[in-house]
């Protein structure tokens, strides 16, 4: 009999429902005030910026109610790893919907990269205005957002296109399917009614039992690193640019700017370590763990996984809590004990010039 793993009830219910239940209520609760905020509150000193955020609390719900409606599994193998639904064999008139479903989680997934990224070039360029030239210094907003959604498009599209011709199942991936997997999970992947997405790096070649690289899950995973190398890249070069820009001695920003673009580009980072840690981490070490290292994690793929519906819950507050006039319409609207007197001279309003 296999043995079932110590932390089995991190993954299991009733641990997991609750865990889920909780941070899908928060998420909805946290990102739909934001929205409610950003549509109710002026802030002019904010700018553009508001419908960057909205946009991002939006993709924050998406991920949200993924993770609450597929639930996923993610058992890591020694050349890679298994996703797949909790309730396999989704049928719509006898079609499996689990993997288009993997497929619609994926790309509400990634997106979160590269909206963070979008929020770094924001505040990049405008930390910049007027200081040195550059190409994009003349376009419109009309332009920016319509480069925006090309990037995206062509993003989105990119993983999704990459994980379905690269990671969903064949007849050889379902013969590699992990005895346990249908011991822990009760979900038989070798049934061709089941659907998943899988990385096996490394297979055992039929003819002579020796272990072989695949192709296609080796192009796979390299591009799918390499779309989210693109997004920490850019983030790196904002970061370094935005610091160097902001600490320039010749900079045209006056001391009480160059303050409020410091503490808004500090609150950046901030924001920015937590999916560093509950999506960035993780999903490395899922990735890469199987594939490069060889080693068999097994069921403890989920507890990294399951770490990551943490992260759009708790993003929303973030942004409240550093933006003071967010943060004094939360308090006035919930009539909250909290001094709002002297806020007003905070790093949003003190920057308007």
């Amino acid at each position: 009999k296999m043995p079932i793993p110590p932390y089995s009830w991190f993954f299991a219910d009733p641990f997991h429902g609750v865990f889920i239940g909780t941070t899908t209520t928060v998420s909805i609760f946290s990102n739909c005030l934001l929205l409610y905020i950003i549509a109710t509150t002026t802030a002019e000193q904010i700018g553009s910026y508001r419908y960057l955020l909205a946009f991002f609390a939006v993709c924050d719900i998406s991920t949200t109610i993924g993770h609450a409606t597929l639930q996923p599994y993610v058992h890591m193998t020694s050349t890679g790893f298994y996703f797949f639904p909790r309730k396999s064999e989704i049928m719509l008139y006898g079609v499996s919907l689990d993997t288009p479903l993997c497929l619609a989680f994926i790309a509400t997934y990634c997106q979160t990269f590269l909206v963070l990224a979008y929020h770094f070039v924001y505040r990049y360029k405008t930390v910049t205005s007027g200081i040195g030239s550059s190409f994009t210094d003349y376009w419109s907003r009309a332009y920016w957002i319509l480069i925006a959604i090309l990037i995206y498009v062509f993003y989105i599209a990119g993983f999704v296109v990459t994980v379905a011709v690269g990671m969903t199942p064949r007849n050889e991936t379902r013969a590699l399917v992990p005895a346990e997997v249908r011991h822990l999970y009760g979900n038989d992947l070798t049934d061709p009614r089941s659907g998943f997405t899988v990385l096996a790096v490394r297979r055992r070649d039929p003819l002579t039992g020796e272990m072989r690289w695949s192709a296609e899950s080796t192009i796979s995973i390299l591009i799918c690193l390499s779309l989210f190398a693109g997004t920490a890249t850019v983030i790196v070069l904002c970061i370094y640019q935005t610091n160097a820009a902001i600490k320039s001695a010749d900079t045209v920003l006056t001391p009480t700017t160059q303050r409020m673009h410091r503490q808004l580009f500090r609150a950046l980072l901030i924001q920015t370590a937590v999916p560093c840690l509950f999506s960035y981490a993780p999903l490395s070490l899922i990735l890469l763990t199987g594939a490069v290292t060889g080693l068999n994690l097994g069921a403890f793929g989920n507890v990294l996984f399951l770490t990551t519906a943490i992260f759009p819950s708790i993003d929303a507050f973030f942004v409240v809590f550093f933006i003071v006039k967010f943060r004094i319409a939360v308090i006035r609207l919930f009539r909250l004990p909290c001094q709002t007197a002297g806020m007003g001279s905070s790093v949003e309003h003190r920057g308007t010039s």
